[in-house]
């Protein structure tokens, strides 16, 4: 009777695993996504272009294929929101190539020599203009460094979100304190105040966000 049901949990583990832990409705986060990016967008200081509402369902449906496809790949659960969380912070969902005075570069402002880390990893040749096309590699090289984190840290949001902006070193070496910097709680609140928004709709939720993206010019 033990061994059955010490076999039963490891079954359950195993199974559970690979759960996505947020099991958010997909076209409710598609909707909440494309509207807060094409939102932010429009009111951003950096953008000098509009980006159309079917551009912003591409960079929407890119962050959601990419967090489910690295959440397998690594074993982990990376939540597409905390994605987005991040993309704000750093670009406000703009792509440019003269972040950090040239140094970094695309919609998650990530530094060029990470960049080619990340190539080099996944087997593709690093290329600048595929980099600044967010559904070419930009937001995919963000959401694979992401997974690395998740991978590293065990889940531990606050450290992955410092990594990515510190880098594995310093945010491995950071006590608690420490870590909880301007950056972190950039990123921390609007995390959080996505998963109230998205949650606060209940059934209505598909319809609701949809609306208010038609909504913005």
């Amino acid at each position: 009777m033990k061994v059955r049901l010490s076999i039963l949990l490891v079954l359950i583990m195993v199974f559970s695993f690979n759960v996505n832990l947020y099991a958010y409705n997909y076209q409710a986060l598609e909707n909440y996504i494309s509207y807060r990016i094409k939102y932010i967008h429009n009111v951003a200081h950096n953008a000098d272009i509009t980006l159309s509402k079917v551009r912003v369902r591409e960079y929407a449906k890119e962050i959601i294929y990419w967090a489910d496809y690295y959440s397998k790949d690594f074993q982990v659960n990376i939540d597409p929101l905390l994605v987005t969380a991040v993309l704000e912070t750093e670009t406000n969902f703009v792509s440019r190539d003269d972040y950090d005075l040239g140094a970094s570069i695309g919609i998650a402002s990530m530094r060029i020599d990470t960049a080619k880390w990340i190539a080099r990893r996944i087997n593709v040749n690093y290329n600048k203009w595929k980099i600044l096309n967010p559904t070419d590699m930009g937001i995919r090289f963000a959401v694979y460094y992401l997974g690395v984190a998740y991978k590293k840290y065990n889940g531990d949001i606050d450290k992955i979100i410092v990594s990515y902006n510190q880098g594995f070193a310093k945010a491995s070496s950071k006590n608690l304190d420490e870590l909880y910097n301007n950056y972190l709680f950039k990123v921390l609140g609007r995390y959080n105040y996505y998963q109230q928004r998205i949650r606060s709709y209940d059934d209505t939720i598909d319809n609701y966000f949809a609306y208010k993206l038609a909504k913005l010019d």
